[in-house]
C-alpha cells in the first residue's frame, strides 16, 4: 500500500492502470480495501522484533532465536516468515567485533589428565560433567580474568569468578563456589584445558578430596572444549562490547550477564531453545518442555 501510494503521488491514475494493465474500477477496490491478515501478521512480527531488540543482550539474537522469543510472546510464527519479516525491516543479528587473547599456558611441568570426553558432549543428567576454562576481559586499568564451570546437560553456568591475577586462586576460588552450590556426587568429570592453573597440585587437590575425576583437552584443541568456548564467544558479542574502565566494572558486567540474562533467559537451540534455568526446572517438572 505504501508503494502504491508513492507511485499514486508521481504518476497519474490513469497512467498507473495503463501501465499494471487493470481496470481503474479494480484500482479504487485495491486503493480502498484495509490490510490483509498476512500484512497485519507482518506488522506484528515486526513490532515484537523491534520490542525484544530493546531489551539487553537481545540485540544479538537471529531469526531461530528471535521466532522462538515471539513465540513466548504469544505471536504464533515459523522461522521463515521471523527470518523474512526481519530482512523486510532491515533487521540483522547485531554480531560485533570479538575478540580472542590465548589464556592457556601448557608449557610446563604438571601432570596431564587423560581426555575422558573425546569431544562427545551428551550427558545423561546434571552433575555428570562439568566443563571449565579461563578467558580475558579488558579494562583501562589493566587485565581482569573470568574463570567459570559450566554443567555440561544444562549449560548452566553453576558457578564464576573474576581476578585481576590468572592463578590456581581463581579456579580454586570458583570450583569452591561449584562445589557449595551444586553438592555434586564423587565421579563427576571436570574438563578443561591442558593450562597450568588446572594441572596445578593446588586444583587437582581439591578435586581429589570433592572425589571428582580430572580430564583434559588435546593440545592447542579447542574443540575438545567446545561448548566453554561457546559460551565466552556468546559472552565477548552480547556483552563485552567495549573496554571496561576498571575490574570492579567488569566483573559488574559479567554478573549482569550470568546472572540476569545467560542463566535465566538466554535460549540454547540444544536445549530445545529453553534458557539452562528452565531446562533444569523442566528436568523436575518434565510438563514444562511440552508448555514451553
Amino acid at each position: 500500500m505504501k508503494f502504491i501510494g508513492e507511485c499514486r503521488d508521481r504518476w497519474p491514475i490513469a497512467v498507473l492502470c495503463r501501465t499494471l494493465e487493470v481496470t481503474h474500477a479494480a484500482y479504487y477496490r485495491f486503493a480502498g480495501r484495509g490490510p490483509t491478515a498476512t500484512e497485519i501478521k507482518q506488522t506484528q512480527i515486526i513490532q515484537a522484533v523491534k520490542e525484544i531488540r530493546l531489551e539487553k543482550h537481545h540485540d544479538a539474537y537471529g531469526s531461530p532465536r528471535m521466532q522462538r522469543a515471539i513465540v513466548k510472546r504469544g505471536v504464533v510464527c515459523c522461522r521463515n516468515t521471523v527470518a523474512k519479516c526481519m530482512r523486510h525491516a532491515g533487521i540483522q543479528a547485531n554480531r560485533r567485533t570479538k575478540f580472542r587473547i590465548s589464556t592457556t599456558d601448557s608449557n610446563h611441568d604438571q601432570p596431564i589428565a587423560s581426555n575422558l570426553l573425546g569431544q562427545n558432549f551428551t550427558t545423561e543428567a546434571i552433575n555428570r560433567v562439568w566443563l571449565t576454562d579461563i578467558t580475558y576481559i579488558p579494562t583501562q586499568e589493566g587485565s581482569t580474568y573470568l574463570c567459570a564451570f559450566v554443567d555440561l546437560h544444562s549449560r548452566k553456568i553453576v558457578s564464576w569468578k573474576t581476578s585481576r591475577n590468572m592463578d590456581s586462586e581463581l579456579v580454586v576460588g570458583a570450583f569452591d563456589q561449584a562445589l557449595t552450590f551444586r553438592k555434586p556426587n564423587a565421579g563427576l568429570i571436570v574438563h578443561s584445558d591442558r593450562g597450568s592453573q588446572f594441572a596445578s597440585d593446588h586444583f587437582r587437590r581439591r578435586l581429589a578430596a570433592s572425589g571428582l575425576v580430572q580430564s583434559m583437552s588435546r593440545r592447542g584443541n579447542c574443540y575438545d572444549n567446545a561448548p566453554m568456548e561457546s559460551f565466552f564467544k556468546s559472552y565477548k558479542t552480547e556483552e563485552a562490547q567495549q573496554i571496561y574502565d576498571t575490574h570492579e566494572h567488569a566483573t559488574r558486567g559479567v554478573s549482569d550477564y550470568i546472572e540476569r540474562f545467560y542463566n535465566p533467559h538466554r535460549l540454547h537451540s540444544s536445549l530445545g531453545y529453553l534458557s539452562p534455568i528452565d531446562f533444569e526446572q523442566a528436568i523436575k517438572e518434565p510438563s514444562l518442555v511440552s508448555e514451553s
